[in-house]
């Protein structure tokens, strides 16, 4: 059974059906888990176009029922504009995967993906209005209202992880050889190995007892 057949099983968090579930403990590990398996022989895709990534951003909470059919009209009415948006909410998703990841194993980080990220943080904190709110005074970033809101969103989010002490809890999780999900770390350890225990870290475990009992003799 494949990573994306036995993810599906376990899904059980966010608004839409047939969208990843939420392991990575922070938007933008969240958006780059939209690729389902990525070190796996054949990776799943969840955004395929514009309209998805509006699913998405509603799956995660990031926007709202009204939020999300004001999107859509939009990108129905600026297609092209919409594609776009798609085109570069992929190019960022993988910079922020390859800049983690690096991060993870120790390496440089890859500066053409840091200035993908940068490029859209910046365009992002341009648009931003700051606004009085209960707690005091914060950016609004307007994620809900513009068709390149979302990538700004998760940029800001993949920036402040980047930046802050935390960044290294940013793990990903080796499945069976065939998952690749980054996730954030909440252990005081610092030990977590899987997206999920249920799901990779059972399947792990039942491998090393299958080659166990297969190394033994048993069937």
């Amino acid at each position: 059974m494949t990573t994306r057949k036995l993810n599906k099983q376990i899904r059980a968090h966010g608004k839409v059906a047939g969208f990843p579930r939420l392991l990575g403990g922070r938007l933008c590990l969240e958006f780059v888990n939209t690729v389902e398996g990525r070190i796996s022989v054949q990776p799943g895709e969840f955004l395929t176009d514009y309209f998805s990534l509006i699913r998405w951003a509603y799956h995660v909470g990031l926007i709202s029922d009204e939020a999300r059919e004001d999107l859509w009209e939009q990108a129905g009415q600026q297609t092209e504009q919409a594609a776009a948006q798609y085109r570069e909410a992929v190019a960022l998703r993988e910079a922020i995967y390859h800049v983690f990841l690096a991060l993870f194993q120790g390496e440089c980080l890859p500066p053409e993906d840091l200035t993908v990220l940068q490029r859209s943080y910046v365009e992002g904190l341009r648009r931003a209005e700051l606004q009085a709110s209960e707690s005091g005074v914060q950016w609004n970033w307007a994620a809900t209202r513009d068709l390149a809101g979302v990538n700004w969103t998760v940029a800001r989010s993949a920036v402040d992880l980047l930046t802050s002490p935390d960044a290294r809890r940013v793990k990903q999780c080796p499945g069976c050889g065939d998952c690749g999900w980054l996730f954030f770390d909440t252990t005081k350890s610092g030990t977590r190995q899987w997206c999920s225990m249920e799901g990779c870290g059972s399947r792990a475990k039942m491998r090393r007892h299958y080659q166990r009992q297969h190394g033994s003799g048993a069937l």
